[in-house]
């Protein structure tokens, strides 16, 4: 199907190591929607220092390329995230 999207992951149950995503221009953005149930999630920035709560029902867009960014551990539940 079509999509405005050049790609779509799907991340159940991980931890996000600490990253930039190398494609695209530095203006693009990323859409990262946090679902599940169950569990309280802090999306982290490291290079601005920069803790965003990201619980359930969260969208975040940000500029990947340039932001580094990371999910550590959380304390249960179910998650997934469609980035």
């Amino acid at each position: 199907w079509p999509s405005d999207f050049s790609g779509i992951d799907v991340i159940t149950n991980q931890l996000t190591p600490e990253h930039r995503d190398p494609g695209g221009a530095p203006t693009f953005y990323n859409l990262l929607v946090s679902l599940g149930k169950g569990h309280e999630v802090v999306l982290h920035m490291g290079n601005i220092d920069a803790d965003l709560a990201y619980s359930p029902g969260t969208a975040v867009l940000l500029t990947g390329r340039i932001l580094v960014h990371s999910v550590p551990r959380w304390g249960g539940g179910e998650r997934l995230t469609v980035a």
